[in-house]
């Protein structure tokens, strides 16, 4: 096979690039639906080097769709299992590793350097915005991509010339005030939310404590205490849970749905504009036990699961110290369905199927195994085309790539299952890569001679910044200097403990001109090899001069406005601050203003002075 897939890569890339490819190094983050796909794909065509990273291990709900695991690898890492499981059919060298990609110890920025190409198969957003980051930082190409049920996408990612992961808004997940959680559902999702993230916890978790500064989302003076007091109630309920007295489960159930929905009715200001639950009442439990998790239980079979689930969870609290929610333990998963099916209830919402409450419990987004594949297949050909090895299709420009998305993903019309829109350019506002960044490479014994002071003049020089301007290490949030600010300057970069790792932040501070010096942002990183001769190496980069927020002063006043009135921004969202005789400020009122210098909102002015 191997043999097979050479033939046919060299008839495709030609041999010159096929051999450019066996010397290629690529990195692959994520080896879960798409992870497995890609990895398959990249050991077939022939990438010299695929360096694969996922911190996940493998469970049972994994299988249907991450092809290259099976039942024996349940509990096993993610990214050597699939190593292991391409290792007969590939010729390139494969090097695993269980680890955060954000782990900066296991991998520094030096660590990046080595890769031509990363490719994201990810399926969270911090981690993804992390590995765009990294590949802005490094100017290095990316590939994005991701999938939903039927629908998926990629996108290559050239830094400085095409739009980024953060050019465009993405939807993040969904959370919901306390007080909508604790007092006042009115969704069955919180009433998911509230059996799984706040009573399974309290009851099943020995860890689990309230924060003092939670934000309850509530001004309500007895709302907040009654969800104060509900919290230290539970506490009760969890010591009847660690004695393993089955007999305690229904003074459990009556106080979670009888009592505590009492008290919340006697909250009359919760109730006035919403429809009021009803206590749960008198109750039976039987150990009868409905075996189909797709259909929508009766509330006797609800109170059974919930009783016979904590029970179970009973006994496992016995030789376990803390029992954590997971979707495919069935004790948990039914505990939680029936808890908030039965709070469902109490509050006239409809009642799910502990299927469809699983769904909602973990997350989960129904994945199609034949999805990822296409997604994969895709990114695997752009990758040709990123690093310019397509024979027949020499890339020119950047903007010559492709994006690609299934139909509906994309909300282009059109009758064709895969669409392929050019690449953008960057978005000017984007808070990554608008931003000029590079690495400042500086040796150890640097660290330890380099002033601050030395450091600022070398890049207001080397980057043309005329006047004063601001320091940070966004690493800490430090402020480091600026034009009111010099007590550091003449201290070394170690005693700041500026060191490799850290990520400063420069910005231009004038205030008086029209354009100013655009913000950049610097890597350090400890490079002795390389730094033999300088004690440290600025990158080739350009900062652009962008327009100043604030206007320079005029050397007349507009309207006849006094001396003494405050300049304006550029803005028309200002109000004018003034002093009377006496000296004190006072706002000016907007019917004082002239025309030109009205504010449109009133309440959403910025002060200046």
């Amino acid at each position: 096979m191997i043999q097979f897939e050479k033939t046919a890569s060299i008839e495709v890339l030609g041999a010159e690039n096929y051999a450019k490819l066996r010397h290629t190094k690529v990195l692959l983050v994520g080896a879960g639906g798409i992870g497995c796909e890609l990895l398959k794909n990249l050991v077939l065509m022939g990438f010299g080097e695929v360096h694969v990273v996922d911190l996940d291990t493998i469970d049972l709900s994994n299988l249907n769709r991450q092809f290259l695991f099976r039942q024996r690898d349940i509990r096993q890492p993610k990214a050597t299992t699939a190593v292991k499981a391409v290792q007969h059919i590939s010729n390139s060298t494969l090097i695993a590793y269980q680890c955060n990609i954000q782990d900066t110890e296991k991998f520094p920025l030096s660590w990046f350097s080595q890769f031509a190409l990363f490719f994201n198969a990810l399926d969270n957003l911090e981690a993804r915005r992390y590995v765009n980051q990294i590949a802005q930082l490094l100017h290095k190409p990316l590939i994005e991509s991701g999938t939903a049920g039927f629908d998926g996408y990629i996108q290559p990612i050239i830094p400085g010339e095409t739009e980024c992961f953060d050019c465009t808004t993405k939807e993040t997940p969904k959370t919901f005030p306390v007080c909508t959680i604790r007092s006042t559902p009115s969704q069955p999702v919180h009433c998911i939310v509230w059996a799984k993230n706040f009573l399974f916890p309290q009851l099943f978790s020995t860890s689990t404590t309230a924060s003092a500064n939670e934000d309850l989302g509530t001004d309500d003076p007895l709302e907040i205490e009654r969800i104060r007091q509900e919290t230290n109630e539970l506490r009760e309920l969890q010591e009847y849970i660690k004695s393993g007295d089955e007999s305690r489960i229904p003074t459990i159930i009556e106080k979670l749905y009888t009592h505590d929905i009492e008290k919340l009715l006697a909250i009359e200001n919760l109730w006035r504009t919403r429809q009021k639950p009803v206590p749960l009442g008198r109750f039976d439990l039987t150990d009868a036990v409905n075996p189909d998790f797709n259909a929508v239980w009766s509330l006797q079979e609800q109170l059974d699961c919930l009783a016979n689930a904590t029970k179970k969870l009973m006994k496992r609290q016995a030789t376990e110290d803390q029992i954590d929610f997971d979707k495919d333990d069935v004790d948990s998963l039914e505990f939680v369905a029936a808890a908030a099916n039965i709070r469902a209830h109490v509050f006239h919402l409809p009642i799910k199927s502990i299927f469809d409450i699983k769904q909602i419990a973990g997350n989960i987004i129904p994945a199609i195994a034949t999805t990822n594949a296409i997604i994969a297949g895709l990114s695997s050909l752009a990758s040709l085309r990123v690093l310019n090895l397509m024979k027949g299709f020499p890339v020119k420009s950047p903007k010559e790539l492709n994006m690609a998305f299934t139909a509906r993903a994309s909300n282009i019309p059109t009758h064709r299952y895969l669409s392929n829109p050019v690449l953008a350019s960057p978005n000017s506002r984007c808070p990554v890569c608008s931003v000029p960044r590079g690495v400042i490479k500086i040796s150890g014994k640097a660290l330890s001679s380099t002033k601050l002071q030395d450091l600022i003049e070398a890049i207001r020089q080397k980057y043309h910044y005329p006047g004063e301007v601001s320091v940070v290490d966004k690493s800490t949030q430090r402020l480091l200097a600026d034009i009111d600010f010099d007590d550091l300057l003449e201290k070394s970069l170690l005693d700041l403990k500026i060191r490799s790792g850290v990520l400063l932040m420069i910005a231009d501070e004038r205030d008086d001109v029209v354009e100013i010096r655009a913000g950049s942002e610097f890597y350090i990183q400890e490079d002795s090899k390389n730094c033999a001769s300088h004690p440290f190496l600025l990158p080739e980069m350009k900062v652009k001069m962008v327009k100043s927020e604030v206007e320079p002063p005029q050397e007349s006043l507009e309207n006849g406005l006094d001396e003494t009135t405050t300049n304006v921004a550029q803005s028309s969202d200002v109000l004018i601050i003034d002093e009377d005789e006496s000296g004190s400020k006072r706002k000016l009122e907007e019917s004082e203003l002239p025309p030109n210098k009205k504010a449109k909102h009133t309440e959403e002015l910025v002060l200046l002075d």
